[in-house]
């Protein structure tokens, strides 16, 4: 199980004026040399295998009712029905970047270790929850915090795209 999820900053403006296709176009479907490029510029994020732990860290079991609490991961506008890209408007990452920021990353791994191990069991992963799934974890939601940042910083939106 490699499923690769990605966020891709574009300027505020590129969501209403970019058809669905031409978002589609902008953001990496795979880890390829494009992506490398745009992750290298700040510009796109990708994780492997973390993204429903880092989705259940921040939002498992009522320790943050706040919507903006689902705004990270899975969040954002759906542009039309069915796709399935959601887009963050800037004030929608701005949201994020400010939960990300006032979140204690590391306890919300912590607090939610049950969760998480029972969920990598559900999945197949190839290793059963551990230390190290945590430390992954909590490195990729601090890397998502960090985009966010930069995101936020220059007024961007998001897209946010699982891999084809």
């Amino acid at each position: 199980m490699s499923v690769d999820h990605f966020w891709c900053r574009l300027p505020g403006q590129a969501v209403d004026t970019c058809s669905p296709e031409q978002l589609g176009e902008l953001v990496p479907r795979r880890r390829d040399v494009r992506y490398d490029r745009l992750a290298a510029a700040g510009l796109a994020l990708g994780v492997r295998q973390t993204p429903v732990l880092m989705e259940l860290a921040l939002t498992e079991n009522g320790l943050h009712p706040d919507p903006t609490a689902r705004l990270p991961v899975y969040g954002g506008t759906r542009r039309e029905p069915g796709t399935d890209m959601p887009v963050l408007r800037p004030e929608q990452v701005a949201a994020a970047f400010l939960f990300l920021r006032d979140s204690a990353l590391g306890e919300l791994v912590r607090q939610q270790d049950t969760v998480l191990a029972r969920t990598v069991a559900e999945l197949d992963y190839p290793t059963p929850w551990s230390e190290s799934w945590a430390a992954r974890v909590v490195g990729d939601l601090r890397e998502l915090r960090d985009f966010f940042a930069g995101a936020a910083a220059a007024g961007d939106a998001v897209v946010v795209r699982e891999a084809e």
